[in-house]
């Protein structure tokens, strides 16, 4: 297992657990020109490289702007689609667990991925390699306001923790409305799979903090996984209530989207992610077996369009390829 490999539990609605700080350099200024950028991003790598264990796990890239590499750093969420656009640097560990932007709003955006429901787990390491920097290169602080950010909703903590739920039945029944203003009363927020703005295909949700001043950072991510495990409890419910109401129907699309996993040549994009949706469903309620929902959540991550090569066509071929691999052992109960 590598270094920065984090795995939590509810694996089977919760897809990934991601903790984000924005650390400003002090001394330096907030609007930064490009070789601003490259002399932090060579600090920041040097800083991590002077620790003989961390730091042969880092290399850095360059980002170049609307590039077909950072349409794919985007999909894996190893960059934002800002700096996609406009450019920038990457830190990132072998094992693409922790992820450090730099030329986006902060000087610093770093980041660590984990698989499952674990927030806190995540932010212990991020704190751990955000000290391990600091140590070189002072963070902008004050006593009074916490860390000190671009925009002033990131003051304080700099924190963003955020979760990747699948919750397809409160989608399907309406409830998600009622859902994201319950995450709202505890100061988070819901949003599509990639953030404010982004849609959420297959039932694939972000529950995030809104709230980074005021309390702790070990506070807050204890409030999101609160609000988290209420939220899968609610979707456990939703679909015990659909079986109820109609098992036949509920099982004929999880079969369906199974077989289709199982047998299909070419298959578009969306129409792969709903599949991946119905199945990890069917897992969980015992309609199928023989699938690891955490291999099925990263093949969710793999088989959009900016990960596959080739046209149109040629890409719904690999999809398709990609499908049947994964669906091989999957039995119907």
């Amino acid at each position: 297992m590598s270094m920065f490999t984090i795995t939590g539990g509810f694996t089977g609605l919760a897809a990934s657990s991601r903790v984000r700080l924005a650390r400003n350099l002090k001394g330096w200024p907030f609007r930064l020109t490009e070789e601003q950028h490259a002399e932090i991003a060579n600090k920041v790598f040097a800083a991590l490289q002077s620790n003989p264990t961390v730091g042969p796990e880092f290399e850095k890239r360059q980002i170049v702007p609307r590039s077909a590499e950072a349409a794919r750093l985007v999909e894996k969420r190893l960059i934002s689609p800002e700096l996609a656009q406009n450019g920038g640097y990457l830190i990132v560990s072998k094992d693409e667990g922790v992820a450090i932007m730099i030329g986006e709003e902060d000087h610093l955006r770093l980041q660590v991925i984990g698989a499952g429901l674990c927030p806190k787990e995540c932010l212990e390491t991020a704190n751990r390699v955000a000290a391990l920097i600091e140590a070189e290169l002072p963070f902008a602080f004050d006593e009074r306001l916490g860390y000190l950010t671009a925009c002033p909703t990131n003051l304080g903590t700099g924190l963003r923790a955020s979760i990747m739920l699948h919750l397809p039945l409160l989608t399907a029944t309406g409830s998600i409305q009622r859902v994201t203003g319950f995450a709202g009363s505890r100061g988070c927020a819901v949003r599509g799979a990639y953030g404010e703005g982004s849609q959420a295909v297959g039932g694939f949700y972000q529950l995030s903090n809104q709230v980074t001043l005021g309390a702790s950072a070990a506070d807050l991510t204890d409030k999101l996984v609160e609000t988290a495990s209420a939220v899968i409890d609610a979707e456990k419910k939703a679909r015990e209530q659909v079986r109820a109401q109609n098992e036949p129907a509920l099982r004929d699309r999880i079969c369906r989207a199974a077989g289709a996993m199982k047998s299909a040549f070419l298959m578009e994009s969306a129409e792969a992610v709903q599949c991946i949706s119905d199945v990890l469903v069917g897992l969980q309620m015992g309609f199928l077996t023989g699938a690891d929902p955490q291999k099925l959540y990263a093949l969710e991550q793999m088989i959009r369009p900016a990960m596959l090569d080739g046209a149109p066509q040629e890409r719904d071929q690999t999809r398709a390829s990609l499908l049947r691999e994964a669906a091989q052992s999957i039995s119907f109960t």
